[in-house]
């Protein structure tokens, strides 16, 4: 299988494979490249099957990961070196990182897919009343699968270096041929090949150790960080034309976001680095129509920088570094349009910001939404216990009426404080800092709930919440707020506050909780110091 672009002759290829290294033998090399171009033939035909089952994708097909090769070698060329081992270990992790993105991933085909709580979950907030769940229809299977499959890819990933599929006639067939290649190195690279969804201090944590050698092949070690960081790299580089030909998008016709996708990354010229920074630039300006195209191109780039930032600090503590370390012009539309350039109209950094929330709140609230109450953070903060608690139940299938919400106006030294407290299923240091404070925006409707409880949705989880103003409307009431939560299944040093000092103007803090004042069996607790005491207050929050 070919693509237009030989990867045999990037730096990497040659380096590893090509080129006399000290050590290492010609026979080394030759054992490691073949396996490798077996492997890939194979791979090959497992990506094909992508652009069936997610229709509208950019291009995911052996042509990307040939040219992974070449954004690899772009950050590496003389920076850093690599084993004939380490380079199988990095290909073959590119060969698995995306092709678990159709059904003829799993062995077990669409009844595996049907097994898992992604599916469950997904079927589950597709499904409408007269969804027959136990029997979809075929329509129905279409619109979720693309989902799951992404959800699942990375996971999946994971399982393919090891992973046989059966015959007519029984007999079992595998990516890696060489059966002990396959048990030896097969975990590292479904492990790599996983680790370009991590965040990139799970790659430093769970890579910390190298890999030693695989006994009567190579002397050489595995350096298992420097292999997930150059994965990782080379996929977040690869944003190029290649990725989306024009004449291919006029065939498969992709809308939505995918459409936008297509519409930038047609545009892009393959990047090269100038002092340290990628440059992106386009072969052809956006217009004001492709405005949207564009924007969702600075928000890539953004990512990219903050991809090769976290990269360089991981690599730092190896003394290993890329050759680049930024995007230039990510960070400022202004810079970036000099690179990828604009026609008609010049993207400015005027994005709309909500900078007094209280105010927002009372203003769109008012009478009509809210009523003359200042009860209403109170009623807010309670539906957000019984969701919570309503969570727990059916996470872990307690009774009915299970849960407890307790409510206090507690006096102290520095004021008066409402506290309220549940036993719910409370939050993690991501939803603590991340969906919680997203202004209009609920956890229990945003795709994080399945990664932080899978099967949570398909076992009927339905939030009562009603309102998108959500946490905020504490702010109506109180400008030192702290919300102390402790996720059920994590133990108590685990537990965060995220204290806001100086209601919405102040940056909130986020700390460890002391011992012994977190929630005792998991769940959250709001505090708020009230701006007027409840006895004078003319509505009181406790009538």
């Amino acid at each position: 299988m070919s693509s237009g672009y030989d990867f045999r002759r990037t730096w990497l290829w040659r380096h590893a494979f090509i080129n006399p290294i000290s050590e290492i033998t010609a026979a080394e090399q030759e054992y490691f490249s073949s396996n490798y171009l077996a492997m890939r033939d194979k791979a090959g035909m497992l990506v094909a099957q992508i652009a069936a089952a997610i229709p509208g994708l950019t291009v995911h097909d052996v042509t990307h990961l040939d040219a992974l090769w070449e954004t690899a070698s772009l950050v590496a060329e003389g920076a850093i070196t690599m084993s004939p081992a380490e380079a199988f270990i990095f290909g073959a992790s590119v060969l698995l990182h995306d092709s678990a993105m159709s059904v003829a991933a799993y062995a077990g085909g669409l009844e595996e897919l049907k097994q898992t709580v992604e599916w469950k979950d997904a079927l589950a907030s597709a499904s409408d009343e007269t969804s027959d769940k136990d029997s979809p229809s075929s329509e129905l299977i279409s619109r979720v699968l693309p989902d799951v499959l992404r959800q699942l890819h990375a996971k999946q990933a994971q399982v393919l270096a090891k992973q046989g599929w059966k015959t007519r006639d029984g007999e079992i067939l595998y990516l890696i041929d060489d059966p002990e290649l396959r048990n030896f190195y097969g975990e590292t690279i479904g492990q790599i090949a996983h680790s370009h969804w991590w965040p990139v201090s799970q790659v430093t944590q769970t890579f910390a150790q190298d890999l030693g050698a695989f006994p009567n092949r190579t002397s050489s070690k595995i350096d298992r960080i420097k292999v997930a960081c150059l994965l990782r790299i080379a996929d977040a580089l690869h944003l190029d034309q290649r990725r989306a030909p024009r004449f291919l998008r006029a065939l498969v016709h992709p809308s939505g976001i995918s459409e936008m996708h297509w519409s930038f990354q047609e545009r892009l010229a393959v990047p090269h680095i100038e002092h340290e920074a990628v440059v992106f630039t386009s072969g052809s300006p956006f217009p004001i129509g492709d405005a949207d195209a564009w924007w969702l191109a600075y928000d890539t780039m953004s990512m990219v920088d903050k991809e090769l930032q976290d990269v360089d600090v991981a690599l730092d503590s190896k003394a290993l570094y890329f050759r680049a370390k930024r995007v230039k012009g990510a960070g400022s539309p202004e810079a970036l349009s000099s690179c990828i350039q604009t026609s008609g109209w010049r993207p400015v950094d005027a994005q709309l910001r909500v900078s007094d929330i209280p105010k927002v709140v009372s203003t769109l609230g008012g009478e009509k939404l809210y009523g003359n109450d200042p009860s209403v953070a109170l009623r807010e903060l309670i539906q957000n216990s019984a969701d919570a608690i309503q969570a727990r139940r059916r996470y872990q299938q307690r009774p009915d009426g299970w849960g407890e919400i307790t409510i206090q106006i507690i006096g102290r030294s520095d004021g008066t404080w409402l506290s309220i407290e549940d036993n719910g299923i409370g939050m993690s240091e991501r939803v603590l800092t991340g969906a919680l404070i997203d202004f209009g925006k609920s956890f229990w409707r945003s795709g994080l709930v399945a990664q932080e409880f899978p099967g949570l949705i398909s076992k009927g989880m339905n939030a009562i919440g009603r309102y998108g103003i959500g946490f905020f409307s504490v702010f109506m009431i109180g400008d030192v707020v702290r919300v102390i939560s402790r996720r059920f299944d994590y133990s108590e040093q685990d537990a965060r506050v995220l204290e806001f000092r100086g209601g919405t103007a102040s940056r909130p803090i986020l700390s460890p909780v002391e011992r012994g004042f977190a929630p005792i069996d998991g769940g959250t607790r709001v505090e708020i110091r009230l701006k007027t005491p409840p006895e004078k207050g003319r509505r009181s929050l406790s009538d």
